[in-house]
């Protein structure tokens, strides 16, 4: 080393900084190789190398720190520590040869040249050159250590490593807690992290205390037990669930325990979901089955219903046409009378088959014959139950426009839009009073609910009556 005591003073501190550096450099590379996963003998050797290299680099500079001093102290002393230096450059050989022949690569025995130059013989050997050699080598190893830790880091997050088996779980979807018996947690990935902290209010400590809170602690705000099947399962404040396990794991003479989460949401959902369907079938069977013990009884209310509305019907069409007869002092004749009288029966009787279009036909004919005057515009509905249902309730209308109205013009118009509608107005006396619905108005109204529509009656300027029928409710 005595060559580097003609240096300036600022190129030494150039060099000590640049060993400081390598040293840095190497530390990192250190931390980096011990960090992978082990596979064999190979990767221990190749650890001890880089450890190895470590100590060259304190080598050199325990060495210019002796320069250092001596400058300081104004005297020349030869280069120490000659048996540590040796025994670096063995270890060294020895694990650089053991490192090439197990990785299969030439790039070990580089290393072996640039430790060589701490040997007390090459300085002797090089003498003036001794310097350079000094300055190779602390260039390589600055240029190895960049190297290796570019590539010992790209192969961290790109290969099999305890990094990336680390991020892997952490990346789960699932919760997972790893401690021993006693409680001191081994691995603990941020999804499970995430649970704890939401069900107690804080992180994780101890893997024991947090499985007994699983069982019967006071969970934080928002957080609720509950039971899906057999199993307790936990909901958390984000509408979440959760289902924790315990598992024993038996390794050697010891015993782990691993806590999973895992999610339950989409069958929570399901189950809640089913359950809400199982009350809305419960309820209708209920209904269904009061509906059957009472069909009779229905069965029989609605025919009664249609019966009646069948009787008022028919003689509210004859007594109808008999009051006009009466209030224009028309003379009666007996046979008509007669005639009416002994046709009631088979009129009751009568079946229902003609279609609605023929129905009102047969209504303005009837009643055409008496000076009323029945105008229809528009067609019929294509959905035959509502036709049918808008014929049965244009006889009524007619039946109290000349009953009670005493009209001479009732109009019907059918049309659709969004809906079906029937509109029925009449030239006869309108209401002076509230209207009280008799037999006419609430067979009408039953119908027109029936159908799911509604009815609405107005008295000014005249009498008028709006119906709609929605679509949807209806099938075509």
């Amino acid at each position: 080393m005595t060559e580097f005591y003609r240096m300036q003073h600022w190129i030494l501190t150039m060099l000590v900084m640049v060993i400081a550096l390598c040293i840095v450099l190497q530390t990192l590379v250190i931390s980096y190789s011990i960090r992978r996963l082990y596979t064999g003998w190979v990767r221990r050797v190749e650890n001890g190398l880089e450890c190895a290299v470590l100590a060259v680099l304190f080598s050199f500079a325990a060495l210019f720190a002796q320069v250092q001093y001596a400058l300081f102290c104004g005297f020349l002393e030869p280069g120490g520590y000659s048996l540590f230096r040796q025994v670096i450059v063995l270890l060294t050989t020895v694990l650089g040869i053991a490192a090439a022949m197990g990785t299969e690569m030439i790039w070990p025995f580089f290393v072996i040249g640039g430790t060589a130059v701490l040997l007390p013989w090459t300085e002797i050997i090089t003498g003036a050159l001794y310097p350079v050699f000094v300055l190779a080598s602390i260039l390589f190893f600055l240029i190895r250590s960049v190297h290796i830790c570019l590539m010992r880091r790209k192969e961290l997050y790109t290969q099999l490593s305890s990094i990336s088996v680390k991020e892997a779980i952490d990346t789960m979807h699932t919760g997972m807690l790893f401690f021993r018996s006693n409680g001191d947690i081994l691995l603990c990935n941020h999804r499970m992290d995430k649970i704890a902290r939401q069900m107690t209010g804080q992180a994780l400590r101890n893997g024991k205390e947090f499985q007994a809170f699983l069982e019967c602690g006071a969970l934080f705000d928002g957080c609720v037990r509950e039971t899906l099947g057999q199993q307790q399962v936990f909901r958390l404040s984000d509408s979440t669930v959760w289902s924790i396990s315990s598992h024993n794991i038996q390794m050697k003479y010891r015993t782990f325990v691993l806590l999973t989460a895992d999610d339950v949401t989409e069958r929570w959902d399901a189950m809640t979901f089913l359950a809400g369907q199982n009350q809305a079938l419960k309820k209708r069977g209920e209904e269904l089955r009061h509906t059957i013990d009472h069909l009779h009884a229905i069965c029989e209310a609605e025919e009664i219903a249609r019966s009646k509305g069948r009787v008022h019907d028919i003689l509210g069409q004859h007594i109808s046409l008999l009051f006009r007869s009466l209030r224009d002092n028309q003379q009666q004749d007996e046979s008509m009378i007669i005639d009416f009288i002994h046709n009631l029966p088979m009129a009751l009787r009568e079946n229902q088959a003609a279609s609605p279009g023929e129905r009102l036909e047969t209504l303005k004919e009837t009643f055409l014959g008496m000076g009323v005057s029945v105008e229809i515009q528009g067609e019929l509905p294509e959905n035959v139950e509502v036709a049918d249902s808008f014929s049965e309730i244009a006889v009524e209308c007619v039946t109290n426009a000349v009953r009670h109205g005493y009209a001479t013009c009732i109009r019907f118009h059918f049309f659709q839009n969004n809906c079906w509608r029937m509109t029925v107005t009449d030239n006869g006396i309108p209401p002076t009073g509230f209207i009280r619905e008799g037999g006419g108005i609430t067979g009408i109204r039953r119908r027109v609910n029936w159908l799911g529509g509604t009815m609405e009656l107005r008295t000014f300027p005249r009498f008028n009556i709006q119906i709609f029928i929605p679509k949807e409710d209806i099938q075509v």
